[in-house]
């Protein structure tokens, strides 16, 4: 015998529910080959060696970035960087100080991990985990896991299969599980704030 679904008001005064008004509007399948969601698909972190090989003016460094990330533009509020961002970065001493006004290839590492670790972390526990970095590990190679974890983080969460990507870590160590959760934080946000752009959300 077919059974029915009785939705039930909240209140006596409310319109009665129908089961099509609670019925999903947007299905993951056709959310995962959208255009939003294949943009996202193709997001490559650069690794160190990857970054520009000569130094930039300020200007320079932010298109870099903004090109960078532009794949996820449905997650950043705003630019992803501005001037004065980057100026307050250099006074708080997230970044090293620019020399003659160029900035190289470590102070845009710097910059653009402070880029995607501010969508879900604030600027103070930002500047712990550099400090963290500081006493552990080369820029370059804190930068290369940092990168490998974010792209396979971001790959995995608009992939339809289940679970994280193993961790490309060569030796699991209380700091490269730090960074695991927060590739694994901004993959997260990436995804729902794309899926929520899909389906209309205005910001």
């Amino acid at each position: 015998m077919e059974q029915h679904v009785t939705i039930i008001p909240m209140l006596d005064s409310c319109e009665r529910i129908t089961q099509q008004d609670v019925s999903p509007t947007v299905l993951p399948d056709a959310f995962l080959t959208s255009d939003v969601a294949c943009a996202a698909k193709h997001f490559h972190m650069p690794r160190y060696d990857e970054l520009p090989n000569v130094e930039l003016y300020r200007d320079q460094v932010i298109e870099y970035i903004e090109q960078v990330l532009a794949p996820l533009s449905g997650c950043s509020d705003g630019p992803w960087l501005t001037p004065s961002m980057v100026n307050n970065y250099v006074k708080q001493r997230l970044v090293p100080a620019p020399v003659k006004k160029l900035y190289g290839r470590e102070q845009i590492a710097r910059l653009l991990t402070i880029c995607i670790f501010k969508q879900f972390l604030p600027i103070d526990a930002i500047a712990r985990l550099f400090r963290i970095q500081k006493v552990t590990y080369p820029i370059d190679v804190a930068f290369d896991y940092v990168s490998a974890e974010i792209n396979n983080a971001v790959d995995s969460a608009f992939s339809r299969q289940d679970g994280m990507r193993r961790d490309t870590a060569s030796l699991v160590t209380r700091e490269s599980l730090l960074v695991r959760s927060a590739a694994a934080a901004f993959a997260s946000k990436v995804f729902l704030m794309s899926y929520l752009t899909f389906a209309g959300y205005e910001g």
